[in-house]
C-alpha cells in the first residue's frame, strides 16, 4: 500500500523536483497572473519572444491544468523547430516530458526529458539539465528501475550544488527532493535536517515557490515523530487551504495525503476528512488520475465502513470516470489534448524526415563516388602493384632469414649436444674418483692391517685360517667390485643401448649365489627361494645377472647369522618385482645410514651401479628398512 501511495503521489512530487519556480494562482477561481501574460503574449512582434511567453504559459499550467500545459507546450515545439531555437526546442521538450510523466507514461518522458538534457547540454544550460535530470530520474523510480534512477538523481544532486547564487532556487528545490527522498533513512536524518534548513533559508527570496510548501511539510513530519500529531496535523490542512488559495491544486493534494503518511509515524489521522477535501481538489483540477486514486481510495474506505450509500456514490463516479477516453480530453481552450496521437505523429515525421535525408545523402554520396571511382581504381591498381612488390621483397628476405636461422638453430643445437655430453662425462668422471677414493679404502685398509697381524707370527694356527679367510673374502669383494665398475665404465664409456631379451630368473639368481655360498655357511644362513621354476623376466642377461649379484652380496652381509634370506617375486600390471629381505637387526639401520655418505661401505658403490643400471633398463630400484631391523631390497622392471 506504502509503494502504490508513493507512486500516485509523484505526478505531485514532480512539480517540486522539475523546480518550475513561476508565479502563482491566488486562488483555483482568479487568475491574475494569467491575463497579464496573454496581454504579453499579443503585444510580442517576434517569435522568439512570442514562444517564451507561450513557455510561460506552459509553466503556469503545470500545476493547474495538464492538458492546457501540453497545448501550449506544443506550440512553443511547433515554433521552435520552425525557428530553430534550441532553448525553445529544451523548453519545449522539458514540458512534454513532465506531461507525459505526470500521465504516467514514463518511456515517453524520458525521450522528451533526455533531448532537452542534450539540447541543454549544448547551451551550457545547468539549471535546465538539473530540471531535465529530474524528469528521467522521476521516470525511472516510477518504473521500476531503481538503479539508472539513482544515477540521475546523484548526477542532477551535484549539478545543482555547483549552480551559481542567481539560480540557487533550482538548488533549493534539489535540498527539498534531498530530503524527499532519504527522510525515512535513519543514517541520514541529521544530513536532512541539514538541507531542510539550508532550503527554507534559499526558499525566503521565494515566496511563492512550491517548494517552501515542501519545507514546512518536513517539519510537520518531524513534529509528528517529537510526538506532536495533533498540532502536525493542523499545520498540514493549513498548508493545503493556503496551496487552494495561491492555486495550487496537485500540492494541495499532496498536502492531504502527507496526513495519510503520518500513519507510519504513529499518528493516525481523520482519513474520511483529508480523502474528501483531496477529492474536492482533484475535481477542480480535472487530473483524471488523481480523481482516480481519491476515489478508489474513498471506495475501499467506505466499503470497509459498511456504508453502502457512500459506496454506491462513489462506485459511480468511479465508472463515470473510468468511461471517459483517457487521450482525448476537451480543454478550456477549444482544443484536444490527443498527447498519445501526437506523439506517434511526430515520431513518424521524424522518421520520414530521416528517412528523406538518408536518401538525400545517399544520392550525394553516389555522385561523389562516380565520380571518382576512376581515380580510386587507378590508385588502388598503383598501391597494388606497389604492394606485390613490398611483398616479395619481404618474403626473399624472410626466406633467406630462416635459413640462416634454421642453420644457426642446427649449430646451437650440436653446441648443446656437444656442451652436455662433455659435462656428463666430468660429472661422470668427478664421480668416479670421488667413488673409488670412498669406497675402496676401507676393505684395503683391513687387508693391510690383517697383514700386519699375520707378520708379527704371534698367533694360533685357527687365528691365522681366520684372518686368511677374512682377507680372501675382503679380496673377493674388492675383485668383484673392481670388475662392476669395469663393466660399468665399458658400458658407460662406449654408450649404453639396451637390448631386452626373456630371461629365466630363476638361474640368475642360483648364479648369483654360488659365489657367496662360503659366507653363508660361515652365516648358518637359510635361503628361502620362492621363485617359480617357469618365472621370466625382459631384461639384459649380464646387467641382470651383475645386479643380483650386488643385492645378494649386501642382503648376506647385513643379516643376522642364523636367520633367513628370503628371495620372492610378482607381477603386476605387465611388470615384474624381485624381492630380498633379511632380518639385520639394528645393522640395518646403521648400513643405511653408512650408504648415505659412502665413507664406510664398500657396496656404496655396488648400490649406485645397481640403480643406474635399472634405470637404463626401464625399471627402478628400492633399499629401505622394514619393521623390526629388516632390510628390503627389491628392483622391478
Amino acid at each position: 500500500m506504502r509503494k502504490s501511495f508513493v507512486r500516485e503521489r509523484w505526478i505531485v512530487v514532480l512539480l517540486i523536483v522539475s523546480g518550475w519556480v513561476l508565479p502563482v494562482l491566488k486562488s483555483s477561481g482568479q487568475a491574475p497572473i494569467l491575463p497579464r501574460l496573454q496581454r504579453e503574449l499579443q503585444a510580442q512582434r517576434d517569435s522568439a519572444g512570442y514562444a517564451a511567453v507561450l513557455g510561460k504559459i506552459g509553466a503556469l499550467y503545470a500545476s493547474i491544468h495538464l492538458d492546457s500545459s501540453f497545448y501550449y507546450a506544443r506550440q512553443v515545439l511547433e515554433i521552435a523547430i520552425r525557428q530553430k531555437d534550441m532553448k525553445g526546442l529544451a523548453d519545449a521538450n522539458n514540458m512534454l516530458g513532465w506531461y507525459y510523466t505526470a500521465k504516467t507514461d514514463y518511456n515517453v518522458g524520458i525521450q522528451y526529458a533526455y533531448k532537452a538534457l542534450l539540447l541543454n547540454e549544448q547551451m551550457g544550460d545547468s539549471a535546465q539539465m538539473v530540471r531535465s535530470l529530474n524528469i528521467i530520474y522521476g521516470c525511472y523510480k516510477n518504473s521500476g528501475h531503481p538503479e539508472e534512477a539513482n544515477n540521475y538523481f546523484y548526477r542532477a544532486f551535484h549539478l545543482a550544488n555547483r549552480l551559481p547564487a542567481d539560480k540557487d532556487s533550482m538548488a533549493a528545490t534539489m535540498l527539498v527532493n534531498y530530503a524527499w527522498r532519504f527522510f525515512d533513512d535513519s543514517s541520514k536524518i541529521d544530513s536532512v535536517r541539514l538541507v531542510l534548513r539550508k532550503a527554507a533559508t534559499i526558499l525566503k527570496k521565494y515566496p511563492d515557490s512550491r517548494a517552501a510548501f515542501y519545507v514546512a511539510a518536513f517539519d510537520a513530519d518531524l513534529m509528528v515523530q517529537a510526538g506532536r500529531g495533533k498540532e502536525a496535523e493542523e499545520r498540514i490542512y493549513h498548508l493545503a487551504d493556503l496551496a487552494r488559495q495561491k492555486g495550487m491544486p496537485y500540492v494541495a493534494m499532496d498536502m492531504y495525503g502527507r496526513l495519510y503518511d503520518f500513519q507510519r509515524l504513529g499518528y493516525f489521522a481523520d482519513s474520511t476528512r483529508y480523502q474528501e477535501q483531496a477529492y474536492e481538489v482533484a475535481r477542480q483540477s480535472t487530473s483524471m488520475e488523481q480523481n482516480l486514486y481519491w476515489l478508489g481510495r474513498l471506495y475501499d474506505y467506505y466499503r470497509s465502513q459498511q456504508q453502502p450509500e457512500k459506496v454506491v456514490y462513489y462506485g459511480n463516479e468511479i465508472m463515470q470516470l473510468a468511461a471517459k477516453d483517457r487521450y482525448h480530453t476537451n480543454l478550456g481552450v477549444s482544443q484536444e489534448a490527443a498527447y498519445i496521437d501526437f506523439f506517434l505523429k511526430e515520431k513518424a515525421l521524424r522518421t520520414l524526415s530521416l528517412s528523406t535525408r538518408t536518401q538525400q545523402l545517399e544520392l550525394e554520396r553516389e555522385l561523389a563516388e562516380k565520380k571518382n571511382r576512376r581515380l580510386i581504381v587507378e590508385g588502388l591498381l598503383i598501391i597494388i602493384f606497389l604492394l606485390i612488390v613490398l611483398f616479395t621483397s619481404r618474403y626473399l628476405h624472410y626466406r633467406r632469414w630462416k635459413q640462416q636461422e634454421n642453420a644457426l638453430a642446427l649449430s646451437y643445437v650440436q653446441l648443446a649436444k656437444n656442451n652436455a655430453a662433455l659435462t656428463e662425462n666430468d660429472l661422470f668422471k668427478n664421480s668416479l674418483i670421488s667413488m673409488l677414493a670412498t669406497d675402496f679404502r676401507t676393505p684395503l685398509h683391513h687387508i693391510i692391517a690383517v697383514a700386519d697381524q699375520l707378520k708379527t707370527g704371534a698367533l694360533s694356527q685357527p687365528e691365522v685360517i681366520s684372518l686368511l679367510k677374512q682377507i680372501g673374502n675382503a679380496s673377493r669383494k674388492t675383485l668383484d667390485a673392481f670388475n662392476n665398475i669395469l663393466k660399468w665404465l665399458r658400458w658407460q664409456l662406449s654408450g649404453f643401448v639396451y637390448q631386452p631379451v626373456t630371461c629365466e630368473l630363476l638361474p640368475v639368481i642360483a648364479t648369483a649365489l654360488e659365489p657367496l655360498q662360503a659366507e653363508i655357511q660361515d652365516k648358518q644362513l637359510t635361503i628361502v627361494n620362492r621363485i617359480a621354476s617357469r618365472m621370466t623376466i625382459i631384461a639384459d642377461m649380464e646387467i641382470l645377472r651383475l645386479v643380483n649379484v650386488q643385492l645378494l652380496q649386501v642382503a648376506v652381509s647385513t643379516a643376522r647369522p642364523g636367520t633367513l634370506l628370503l628371495i620372492s617375486s610378482y607381477t603386476e600390471k605387465g611388470k615384474v618385482t624381485v624381492r630380498f629381505m633379511v632380518d639385520g637387526g639394528a645393522a640395518t639401520r646403521k648400513w643405511l645410514d653408512e650408504l648415505q655418505d659412502k665413507e664406510h661401505n664398500i657396496f656404496a658403490l655396488g648400490i649406485i651401479i645397481s640403480r643406474d643400471f635399472m634405470h637404463k633398463m626401464k625399471g627402478g630400484l628400492v633399499v629401505e628398512e622394514q619393521a623390526n631391523g629388516f632390510l628390503l631390497m627389491e628392483y622391478t622392471i
